[in-house]
């Protein structure tokens, strides 16, 4: 029970309280913790490269390289606190993608039996009309999903 946990980082103030929550489950259980941050990926950029052929190149935007240094950034702060909290294994990833499709895809291939994730907080009726990450990886994970605000 408990062995692998998936905890996605957005580097709000909610992941980070999740993310102690979880660093309290692995102490407890001796679990590894795998911090993941997911970009999300850019649809127009995405979609706008099939009509390019294969020797044009396209440069890179620098938003992208502004989102890589987030993400270690991120990642490293989480390593720490988790590392603080006495946490011995420790996974980092980042990834590209829909959030809550990624998020589910790392749970499923990486074996978690938990993932622990922060929310906004919001309410019944707002989580409907808005629709938040946190909702759809309840909905879609092929595990336990604790979800921390």
């Amino acid at each position: 029970m408990n062995e692998r946990i998936l905890v996605p980082l957005d580097g709000s103030a909610h992941a980070f309280k999740a993310l102690d929550y979880a660093c309290d489950l692995a102490q407890k259980y001796g679990s590894a913790l795998t911090l993941l941050h997911v970009v999300e990926t850019r649809e127009l950029l995405r979609g706008a490269r099939r009509y390019l052929d294969d020797t044009e190149k396209v440069e890179e935007p620098p938003v992208q390289e502004y989102e890589r240094k987030i993400a270690d950034k991120v990642l490293d702060e989480a390593q720490r606190r988790a590392r603080e909290r006495g946490v011995k294994e420790i996974r980092k990833a980042a990834e590209h993608g829909n959030p809550a499709r990624t998020i589910v895809r790392v749970a499923e291939s990486g074996g978690h039996d938990l993932i622990v994730m922060g929310t906004r907080g919001l309410s019944d009726i707002e989580g409907v009309v808005v629709g938040s990450v946190a909702h759809r990886v309840s909905h879609l994970a092929p595990c336990t999903v604790i979800t921390v605000h």
